[in-house]
């Protein structure tokens, strides 16, 4: 303690005449303290010792006439930056990590999208030779499974607008139609990747701006194009959290062990997500003109009583998850949850499966090179395979219809 007090003492002696005093001052309590508390581990002896070198540096000061407010502050300033050293080390050691990690997953996820694209392309080559009939069936079921990873293809906006725009070329039931498509599209890009709030909002986001925008460019059938997608979005969400609702029955068990505690943050993810959709509905809205943002103001008044069913998905799958947790809590041991724990960190690891931050982005350079055509060609031929899939939807649902009433007929 002594030794501190002589250098302390000397250090306002020294420089006390410094224009850059204070900081000396900060500096000099920084160092001492840092010696003297680094070989401690306990909190509180390293408080306790705090406590003791700030008494001790308040009475040097004083006994340098030195004692003001602004030097016992200067001195207060570097007992905190000792006190908190070693944690703030390891926090921005941690902090490095985890940048070092979320690159190389997002470098992992471009690897993954470039062997997938480039996996689709031979695939094409190869069902181009094939004999005419099973080419045809062949291609339908490859758009298929296109279909249900356009979030990762980076194509979700491309592809709802040729769907849509297919839509109006046909002139018939644009309404159902455009509920179909964006339902479905909906269902497939929020299960293409990372189940959370966040994204479905970010889909419902790129939907709805596509949707709008082809709406004002329509604006005979605008009215049509909206009622339809707005309810298609939230149809989609209500039937993908039915889904998450459902796969948490049947989960693997050791599976479900590990999301345990992500079960139980998914379960607050999910709370008023339909609130959330109607005020993205409605701050979107003021990006178009005055007829499109008086349509689907009309459409957010009646809104009320068509979320039912969402609330009612997102209420069931919230107890689901709930149950479940429960469920865990008893089955696994403390012991076991440790285990759990630290494999869940090293799969977090090498995880490439959550591929939310490709939803959503705008390609801005479309039609300007070659790879932009051909995401374009690719969008038009996967919209309008979104629409045969709606039109086959509603034809079906014509016919089952049909047959009911000549059946009541008899």
């Amino acid at each position: 303690m002594e030794s501190a007090q002589t250098i302390f003492a000397n250090t306002i002696k020294e420089n006390r005449d410094s224009h850059q005093f204070l900081k000396i001052l900060q500096d000099v309590s920084f160092d001492l303290t840092k010696q003297k508390i680094q070989r401690l581990k306990d909190d509180k002896k390293i408080r306790d010792r705090v406590g003791e070198l700030f008494d001790l540096y308040c009475i040097t000061l004083e006994q340098e006439n030195a004692k003001n407010a602004k030097n016992i502050a200067a001195v207060i300033t570097g007992l905190l930056r000792a006190a908190s050293y070693d944690k703030e080390e390891f926090l921005y050691k941690t902090i490095y990590e985890k940048e070092q990690i979320e690159k190389s997953i997002q470098t992992q996820k471009q690897n993954i999208k470039e062997t997938i694209t480039g996996t689709y392309y031979v695939l094409e080559k190869h069902i181009d030779s094939l004999p005419e009939d099973t080419k045809n069936v062949a291609f339908r079921a490859l758009n298929d499974t296109k279909l249900n990873a356009l979030e990762m293809l980076g194509i979700l906006r491309e592809t709802t607008e040729e769907a849509l725009l297919t839509t109006l070329e046909q002139g018939s039931y644009i309404t159902e139609t455009t509920l179909e498509i964006t339902k479905n599209l909906t269902f497939q890009a929020i299960n293409d990747g990372e189940f959370n709030k966040r994204r479905f909002l970010d889909i419902a986001n790129t939907i709805m701006d596509v949707t709008l925008e082809i709406a004002q460019e329509n604006i005979n059938h605008s009215r049509e194009l909206i009622d339809g997608a707005v309810d298609g979005v939230k149809e989609g969400i209500a039937k993908s959290i039915d889904k998450f609702k459902n796969d948490i029955k049947f989960a693997p068990e050791e599976v479900e062990d590990v999301l345990g505690k992500s079960l139980a943050e998914t379960k607050k993810e999910l709370l008023k997500v339909e609130d959330e959709y109607i005020e993205l509905l409605k701050d979107i809205s003021a990006q178009y003109d005055e007829q499109i943002q008086k349509i689907l103001y009309e459409k957010v008044e009646k809104y009320s009583s068509a979320v039912e069913r969402l609330k009612r998905a997102t209420h069931e799958a919230t107890e689901a998850i709930t149950s479940r947790v429960e469920e865990l809590k008893d089955e696994v041991s403390i012991d076991d949850l440790k285990d759990l724990a630290s494999e869940k960190l090293e799969s977090l690891k090498k995880d490439v499966n959550s591929l939310e931050e490709i939803a959503n982005k705008k390609i801005e350079s479309l039609k300007q090179n070659e790879t932009a055509k051909k995401a374009t060609a690719e969008a038009k031929k996967l919209g309008l395979r979104a629409w045969e899939v709606a039109k086959n939807m509603l034809d079906n649902a014509v016919k089952n219809a049909k047959d009911s009433i000549k059946k009541d007929d008899k």
